[in-house]
């Protein structure tokens, strides 16, 4: 149909874990809402008896625009054009019965352009009528409390969904509501600016507080809503009561009635020493006058023996490493049976209420029937320091290139961040060193002002218009005594003595020096920078921090006095 736009629709089944076994009027709600250029159906609390048996259909101007079948609830919007006049109609097939059908038609009229049409919105209030032998009306009510609010002009014809709202006790009603004592009173009420709910909260007759604009208004008896009221309301029941259950080698507890007119639920203290039930009622159930619903049981606990139970604590462990940073006491964490805590002294434990401690493990001494001393002081820390252990430390020579190698590792208790954090230092005493840092634990490190490609180069050698010659320079410091230092960080060290030098590498062979007459290179630029490799292992190459100048020549590598090295070990976390 040309005049219909579209047909939106959003159908919500009602799933979850009520299941209504009664129905009753009041779980039915057929809202329809017609307005310029829109009509929508939303039908919700029906009855899901043999799956989606309702049927609902929506008619627009003679075109049938929904025919479809649902189970607890539809939602269905449809668009329509605004210029138009548009005659419709929802007819709804309950499956649990004709009384819960619903049939609505009515007229949308064409949207005036430029229009400013008043927001409408409809208030339900429930109140006690003046004289309960009269029909629910304006003079006949009592002090009127607002339930709920909802946009557009249309009545409730069940209760509100959150019935009964957050301003009503539904324990004021009395037990006679059946018989007709209580009315509603629904507003349809414009809106306007400044208009506020909260100032309509509750309204008496004849005082108000008025509306300033009412469009239309309905009273009726709330009796005809409230479930307990319906034909298919059974007969009121009292609910039966819980029964605490106490004894000495359990748990406490209450045992709860099996009926399916309500549902209990337990709040315990912290103590477990007391408890409150509360029964809800089942949906559709009556309760019959002065039920309770809430019960408050205490457990004193006297029928028990008051032995005391035999704890034995938990020693604590000492971690005595090197360094003092390494060390630590770990104390046992608490039970409901023994906590512990940290003294000057060293460690408490104390037995809970009504427990006792047993025989003590070793190193603890008893303060009182619940309580004990572990005593911890600084004797139990020898404080060694910490320092790296050397491995294999020696020079060696490969192709007439002279080399440190080098192994040392960690003390036990100790971690490093990466797997290359060592710094190897040869010591100047009178000027800069030179630093190797980002090593492995083990390797093997180019010695100062030699070279491993040609030219061949050694410390304290020169090539000098191609012909080797001794010089001061070129790492020549390094061949007498030199002190090299193994660092991981400068808090803890050892010495070890270096092996003696060979003559392996003292000096370049007599060939190398004549080779070195004919075929000399110019070792500057890229050469020297190549000339500086720092230590070769099966992973990668460290960076190196030399302070070399222009490295030539040959070198004694080592004197006879032997080469002092130094290990250093720094301060790291506890693991």
């Amino acid at each position: 149909m040309k005049r219909i736009l579209a047909a939106v629709a959003t159908a919500t089944l009602a799933l979850g874990g009520l299941v209504a076994t009664a129905t009753t009027a009041a779980a039915h709600t057929p809202n329809v809402d017609a307005t310029c250029g829109a009509l929508s159906i939303n039908l919700t609390q029906y009855s899901d008896r043999g799956g989606n048996a309702n049927t609902v259909k929506v008619v627009v101007d003679g075109e049938t625009l929904l025919a479809e079948s649902f189970g607890r609830s539809i939602e269905r919007s449809f668009s329509l054009t605004k210029d138009e006049k548009h005659e419709w109609s929802v007819v709804v097939d309950a499956v649990d019965g004709s009384r819960y059908d619903a049939k609505k038609r009515g007229t949308i009229k064409p949207c005036v352009e430029g229009s400013t049409e008043q927001k409408v919105e409809t208030a339900f209030y429930v109140y006690p009528k003046l004289d309960a032998d009269k029909p629910a009306a304006w003079a006949n009510s009592g002090y009127q409390t607002l339930i709920a609010t909802r946009d557009g002009g249309e009545f409730w014809e069940t209760l509100p969904e959150n019935y009964p709202g957050d301003l009503f006790d539904v324990a004021d009603l009395p037990a006679d509501v059946c018989e007709g004592s209580w009315g509603v009173q629904q507003d349809v009420v414009g809106i306007h600016r400044g208009f506020d709910w909260a100032d309509y909260q509750h309204i008496t007759y004849p005082k108000g507080p008025y509306f300033e604009k009412l469009v239309r208004h309905r009273h009726s008896e709330l009796a005809d809503l409230l479930p307990e009221c319906g034909e298919d309301a059974g007969e009121p029941v009292t609910l039966p009561a819980p029964s605490p259950v106490e004894v000495c080698d359990a748990e406490n507890s209450v045992t709860l009635p099996e009926t399916e007119d309500a549902a209990y639920t337990e709040e315990w203290n912290d103590e477990r020493t007391q408890v409150t039930v509360t029964a809800t009622p089942a949906e559709g159930v009556v309760l019959a006058p002065d039920t309770v619903t809430e019960w408050t049981f205490e457990f004193t606990g006297e029928i028990c023996e008051t032995e005391p139970v035999v704890v034995t604590p938990e020693a604590p462990q000492v971690t005595d490493l090197c360094g003092v940073e390494n060390d630590g006491l770990v104390v046992p964490a608490n039970t409901d049976e023994i906590t512990y805590s940290s003294v000057d002294e060293g460690v408490l434990a104390t037995a809970a209420e009504g427990a006792t401690l047993g025989e003590l493990p070793e190193g603890f001494t008893s303060v009182d029937a619940s309580t004990a001393l572990f005593a911890v002081d600084e004797s139990a820390f020898t404080d060694e320091a910490c320092g790296l252990i050397p491995g294999d430390i020696a020079a060696v020579c490969e192709s007439d290139v002279p080399y440190l190698a080098y192994a040392v590792s960690l003390p036990e208790g100790v971690e490093v961040d990466g797997d290359s954090p060592l710094t190897v230092t040869f010591l100047n005493p009178d000027g800069e060193n030179h630093v190797t840092t980002d090593l492995p634990l083990e390797g093997r490190l180019l010695w100062p002002g030699a070279s491993a490609t040609e030219p061949l180069q050694w410390p304290g050698w020169e090539l000098v218009d191609g012909e080797y010659v001794e010089t001061d320079g070129n790492f020549a410091w390094t061949r007498d005594g030199v002190q090299v230092l193994f660092e991981v960080n400068p808090d803890y060290s050892t010495v070890v003595e270096y092996p003696e030098a060979t003559a392996d590498c003292a000096n370049p062979p007599s060939d190398v020096r004549l080779a070195a007459q004919e075929t000399a290179v110019d070792a500057t630029g890229d050469d020297v920078a190549d000339a500086d490799v720092a230590a070769q292992t099966a992973a990668e190459l460290p960076r190196t921090g030399a302070t070399v100048g222009i490295a030539a020549g040959v070198a004694a590598l080592l004197v006879a006095a032997g080469v002092t090295l130094f290990l250093v070990r720094r301060r790291l976390a506890q693991r």
